[in-house]
């Protein structure tokens, strides 16, 4: 009896010591880290209406007209040249826009310049492609403070979500093609553990384009995500 008394003790006592590690363990790992939140800025849905005049790749020094990439500046990035705004005309590695509409060599209906409808506009190839154009760090919190202390339920305020598109040149300047503007953004994030928060938009079709008669359209969304970030 004394022994299997003995027994017990010395496991109450190593089960009560485990759990104290694991509750100091939780509390070392909180206290090591700042709670990290990225915006990642999505688009699809990217067309030229019928009509739209666009002079950003003209005959002219440093421009290889009519095609050209298209990047994306916004508050989540900078333009890369890569298919930001990926177009349905595939040359050089990139899906490209006819971009010299206002040209009448370039101009509708041609084939060669245009896509559909019946080859007076614009519109990359799987209308329901999705593309993540840029990503920024918006916030790294309060060194100990959890993402689900920071932002479990809370709201997160967007002003002014606008995506500014350049066709893309390396011997020259990048010339501004448009400006799609959204409005401002609310984003409600949920977390699911300690460190992982997230939330995001429904898909949003600009609220206007300027120029207006340059006919671009794309829808977007936005993802905030949550991650730990540990201190040194």
């Amino acid at each position: 009896m004394f022994l299997m008394r003995t027994w017990f003790v010395t496991f109450v006592a190593a089960v009560t010591a485990v759990a104290v590690l694991l509750d100091l363990t939780g509390i070392l790992e909180a206290q090591s880290g700042r709670c990290r939140l990225d915006g990642y800025l999505y688009n699809r849905n990217r067309k030229i209406g019928p009509g739209g005049r666009i002079s950003a790749e003209c005959p002219g020094s440093f421009h290889s007209a009519p095609f050209g990439n298209w990047g994306v500046h916004s508050r989540f990035g900078g333009t890369r040249d890569e298919d930001q705004f990926k177009g349905w005309y595939k040359d050089d590695g990139h899906h490209q826009w006819n971009s010299c509409t206002t040209d009448p060599k370039y101009q509708a209906p041609n084939p060669m310049y245009y896509n559909r409808p019946a080859n007076i506009g614009q519109w990359q190839k799987g209308e329901q492609t999705e593309e993540r154009v840029n990503e920024v760090l918006l916030d790294t919190g309060e060194n100990g403070a959890s993402c689900h202390d920071l932002w479990d339920k809370k709201i997160y305020r967007l002003d002014n979500v606008e995506m500014r598109l350049f066709e893309l040149d390396p011997w020259a300047i990048d010339s501004l093609v448009a400006t799609l503007s959204y409005g401002d953004v609310k984003i409600q994030l949920q977390c699911d553990s300690t460190w992982t928060c997230e939330g995001k938009t429904d898909w949003m079709p600009q609220l206007s384009v300027d120029p207006s008669s340059s006919r671009v359209s794309a829808q977007v969304y936005v993802v905030l995500k949550t991650s730990q970030k540990v201190e040194p």
